[in-house]
């Protein structure tokens, strides 16, 4: 979520100041969107890790110059001089502010990595320009950005494909191209399938996934998680001791199947991880290009958050969503390659590959148009259960922050 960090250095002839602004900010934003130190960690905290928490969700950084502002930087571990770096590396808005008797530094007195500084607009203490100045940076905050276009995803598919093909037509023995190339047409075909039953069933998953994201990260991993893991165990377990796999090569099964498996838990723990830090730091900016999924998990999160009564935060997490849902509208609208090359990268340059072996292996006309087929029943299914689901969330989040917005 946005907010605004004070960046300033401790003076028993400042610390007042910087108390007064924060309250004055506060009263504006709530204490939750603005960070000062002596007033945001509380004790026993580490305040490297607050510092850097609080700075990255920040969109505005108030940094307090007084007359000595200049002399008193210093290198190495200065955190004045390192929240105004990490907040230039981050793209976010500084505003310097003087205090009585202080000016504006020059480039040639500032360190090199922050000589930026001298070129930005300053103000004074007076805190009702200062918040003029702000504006409301919460609001400014909600813009998501448009999915962007992967122009390259194109030609490297065609690359990839072509590749594909010349490797399958050259190095793979006639004996085995057609074998190989008949279990390459099932496993399209295979995902033909599966694409098309979860099309089909688009609307119960919708409402299962409504259902699932409904609970808290605990209770979603504790009913979700814990069942899957237990799934793919005893997958593992069937895979390797029925596999017609020679004995001798099991040891290595289990290897490959147990690594997967660890990976897939690491996977599991880190979105876990991730789940209880937006729960800790909610409302948070959501993941961009935005996905169905996430805006789902976020809109579940909002009507459960409606009890906190924070209305600045309700408010900001309402406007954030809308906005996610306006970019989730205007990509269910995209064309069907537009859709391929900008959502899809790896799956298309990964079909397209598989695909292309395939025909290099046994280059029959009637195998072509098998493929062909297979692959635009595919890619039709996907993209059609897509843009329902993306139009059909971005009507629920429009309707529902309508609801809470008319109760606020």
């Amino acid at each position: 979520m946005g907010g605004v960090f004070i960046n300033y250095r401790r003076h028993p002839a400042r610390d007042a100041f910087a108390v007064a602004l924060h309250e004055r900010l506060a009263s504006r934003f709530t204490s939750g969107n603005v960070f000062l130190d002596v007033t945001s960690i509380n004790p026993g905290e580490r305040y490297p890790n607050r510092l850097r928490r609080h700075l990255d969700r920040a969109d505005v950084v108030i940094a307090i110059v007084h007359s000595e502002w200049v002399q008193d930087l210093r290198s190495g571990t200065d955190w004045v001089r390192w929240e105004i770096e990490h907040a230039f590396a981050e793209g976010k808005t500084i505003i310097p502010l003087l205090l009585a008797g202080a000016r504006m530094p020059t480039a040639q007195e500032l360190p090199r990595s922050i000589r930026e500084f001298a070129h930005l607009q300053a103000v004074g203490d007076d805190l009702d320009a200062l918040l003029d100045v702000i504006g409301d940076p919460l609001q400014r905050s909600t813009a998501v950005r448009q999915t962007p276009r992967r122009r390259w995803t194109g030609p490297l598919a065609i690359t990839a494909a072509a590749v594909a093909f010349a490797a399958a037509a050259l190095l793979v023995p006639d004996d085995v191209a057609i074998y190989a190339s008949g279990f390459g047409t099932a496993v399209l075909i295979a995902v033909m399938i599966s694409v098309g039953v979860v099309s089909l069933a688009r609307k119960p998953i919708n409402e299962s996934e409504r259902l699932v994201h409904d609970f808290d990260p605990t209770r979603y991993y504790l009913w979700v998680g814990v069942p899957g893991g237990i799934f793919l165990v005893a997958l593992t377990v069937a895979v390797v001791f029925s596999s017609p796999v020679a004995p001798q090569l099991r040891p290595f099964l289990i290897f490959v199947t147990g690594l997967a498996t660890l990976q897939l838990v690491f996977l599991v723990i880190r979105q876990y991880r991730a789940e209880l830090d937006r729960e800790r730091d909610w409302p948070a900016r959501l993941p961009e290009p935005v996905r169905a999924a996430p805006v789902r998990r976020e809109l579940e999160r909002l009507r459960r958050k409606l009890a906190t009564g924070d209305e600045q935060r309700i408010r900001w997490h309402v406007r954030h969503l809308e906005n996610a849902a306006d970019v989730l509208s205007r990509d269910a609208n995209r064309g069907r390659w537009i859709w391929l090359v900008s959502d899809q990268p790896a799956a298309l340059t990964l079909y397209a590959a598989w695909a292309a072996a395939i025909v290099g292996m046994t280059t029959t006309v009637a195998l072509v148009v098998v493929l062909a087929s297979v692959a635009a029943v595919t890619v039709e299914a996907a993209f059609r259960r897509q843009r329902w689901v993306r139009q059909t969330l971005a009507d629920e989040v429009h309707a529902q922050a309508q609801r809470i917005l008319d109760k606020l």
